[in-house]
């Protein structure tokens, strides 16, 4: 027992004289105190004038010693779940373990800041147990401003949580999965002599609360303890290389307090804080214009052995590690991928992060056949001519390849000129030929994405030709495909709702296709993009009359939002009828459903 009361002595007497090399702490601690749950109190002032008038706030501590050596910088203790419930119900604690030497008086304090968020986690997570082991770090007894910084904060923010004492505290996305609307996020920190440049470099390194405004409301809900926070600043200024400029901008990110310059996507420049050396790597990462624009400026400063940041010019006297020879050989080959994908009409960015290893293949296999007109073999494809989507990473790439005699295959993109003819349905002997656009080839899949798309490319090419009345119903039913690719299209093209208008408004000049159906089509495409105006709606009523087919009245009161019309109209169709109008891409206007008077009804028989 004498033991025991000399430990904690010495363990007071360590934490009171550590807490005293810090001008805005008033401490309070009793020496063997029998306090239930606590030992003390410390007061925190705004200044080191600590007159009653400067507290800021009461933060209640619980001491703990012990002669056990803790070597590491981090420790545990398993405390009561009483007293951890005792700190929650009175707004939190920090809580002190002590390490101590009594022979020499040596000692290492651990704490934990423990407030409303920390302490509702863990009773939790304690559940009916009589202990927990909780996590403390290492208190910074020589460093006044950490000392102060963990006080300040402590004390604003247990005003903040005090009121949530008892409350079901929720994430983020469960406040939103209740309705509750979220105006912004908001944190604070507290320190001493804190300047705005030094925000960044201080929150990465120190754990902080974020809280959540609901919209409308003036209060701050308690979300979580941030740990390990990464913070970005972006920064206006150049960065070049001799008198080259490669960006007009980059990003300061700090974690843990230490900084790294991020250039681009996947170049990084880091400070050595022992060495005061300055390293850079690369990650390729983003784009493949990304990366050659990064793999550039590499290279660049790796053969210069300098690079200016924002004007400041910094020197690297590192010996280089990395192969430059290796990297000049990559650069050269993703400058060829790109330009093959130019000349097959690619729009659409490589993802660099996508190209898995059978993609890598399939572009050295195009740079070949594309730039340097070498043949490739398709596997299992035995036809003289292909055509279709050909995948690479995240692109959707449409070719068109022809068969030589060593039965290998040339490669050009399907949007190059190509004449195909096709023949109308009573055309048995296949006598007469209708010239055709290629283009008719395109499916809804191709329509919904493909990333060597030419839209004015392949309306000049259908523009060309004379519709024919033989294949007017082949074009219609093309544009129906176009409008059903929109209608899947994850992100809506606004490019491919005009392209349909453009096809739409050719079919009709042609004079040759069904007026009604084509003026649906036509309503269908602008409500796509927006509300009917008057003058479209009495259009669309002139429809609506009993002479006119069946079909053609449901597809107007659907464009009317006259359901009701619609569904009654839809069930005087057949069974046949209605499943093939259920195909039209004019149906996502309304919600018909199938006429209960075709579904068979159960017979009843006597007994």
């Amino acid at each position: 027992m004498k033991n025991n009361k000399r430990i904690e002595e010495l363990a007071t007497t360590a934490l009171t004289s550590a807490l005293l090399k810090c001008p805005i702490l008033e401490t309070y601690i009793g020496s063997n105190d029998k306090t239930p749950s606590w030992d003390g109190t410390v007061f925190v002032y705004n200044s080191s004038n600590q007159k009653k008038e400067n507290i800021k706030g009461r933060v209640p501590i619980q001491v703990k010693g012990t002669e056990k050596v803790l070597v590491s910088d981090v420790a545990t203790f398993s405390c009561s779940t009483v007293d951890l419930r005792n700190y929650y119900h009175d707004g939190g604690c920090v809580f002190f373990l002590i390490s101590v030497v009594p022979a020499t008086g040596e000692h290492k304090i651990f704490y934990a800041s423990l407030l409303v968020v920390d302490l509702d986690k863990i009773l939790k997570r304690a559940q009916k147990q009589k202990t927990y082991s909780i996590g403390l770090k290492l208190f910074p007894e020589n460093d006044p401003k950490e000392i102060a910084h963990i006080f300040l904060s402590f004390s604003s923010n247990a005003r903040k949580q005090v009121s949530f004492i008892e409350k079901d505290l929720l994430s983020i996305e469960e406040l939103e999965r209740r309705g509750t609307k979220i105006e912004r996020l908001t944190f604070n920190t507290s320190g001493i002599g804190l300047k705005e440049e030094d925000l960044p470099r201080f929150v990465s390194s120190h754990d902080f609360y974020l809280y959540a405004k609901p919209e409308g409301l003036d209060i701050e809900i308690p979300i979580d303890r941030i740990t390990d926070a990464i913070v970005s600043k972006t920064v206006d200024g150049e960065i070049k290389v001799k008198e080259r400029t490669y960006f007009n901008s980059y990003v300061v990110q700090y974690f843990k307090g230490e900084p790294t310059i991020r250039i681009g996507k996947g170049l990084n420049l880091v400070l050595n804080q022992t060495n005061k050396k300055l390293s850079i790597s690369f990650k390729p990462s983003g784009t493949l214009s990304d990366f050659i624009k990064e793999a550039s400026l590499l290279l660049d400063v790796l053969e210069n052995r300098e690079i200016s940041i924002n004007g400041a010019k910094i020197s690297f006297s590192n010996p280089i590690t990395i192969d430059v020879e290796a990297r000049k050989k990559s650069l050269a080959y993703y400058k060829n991928v790109k330009k093959m994908l130019e000349s097959l009409g690619v729009t659409e960015e490589l993802q660099i992060d996508a190209i898995s290893p059978r993609d890598e293949s399939n572009l050295k296999n195009f740079v070949g056949a594309v730039l340097y007109n070498r043949k490739i073999d398709f596997r299992n494809m035995t036809e003289n001519f292909i055509y279709g989507p050909f995948k690479i990473a995240n692109l959707v790439i449409w070719i068109w390849a022809e068969r030589n005699q060593e039965r290998r295959y040339s490669v050009e993109s399907f949007f190059s000129p190509h004449q195909i003819v096709m023949f109308a349905s009573n055309d048995i002997n296949r006598k007469n030929p209708i010239p055709m656009s290629q283009f008719l080839l395109l499916d809804k899949k191709a329509f919904i994405h493909t990333s060597n798309m030419n839209y004015e490319l392949v309306y000049q090419d259908i523009a060309r030709n004379e519709l024919k009345p033989e294949v007017v119903d082949h074009y219609t039913f093309w544009l129906l495909d176009i409008l059903r690719a929109y209608d899947e299209q994850e992100q809506k093209d606004p490019r491919l709702l005009c392209f349909a208008e453009k096809i739409c408004d050719w079919i009709r000049a042609q004079k040759c296709s069904d007026e009604k159906i084509m003026l649906l089509n036509k309503m269908q495409i602008i409500k796509r993009r927006r509300k009917l105006n008057p003058a479209e709606i009495v259009e669309l009523s002139k429809l609506t009359v009993s002479d006119y087919p069946i079909s053609v009245r449901c597809g107007a009161y659907l464009l009317l939002d006259d359901k009701v019309a619609a569904q009654e109209c839809f069930d005087e169709m057949d069974i046949e009828n209605q499943k093939i109008f259920l195909t039209y891409p004019i149906c996502s206007f309304g919600s018909l459903q199938n006429d209960r008077r075709h579904i068979s009804q159960p017979k009843c028989t006597e007994s």
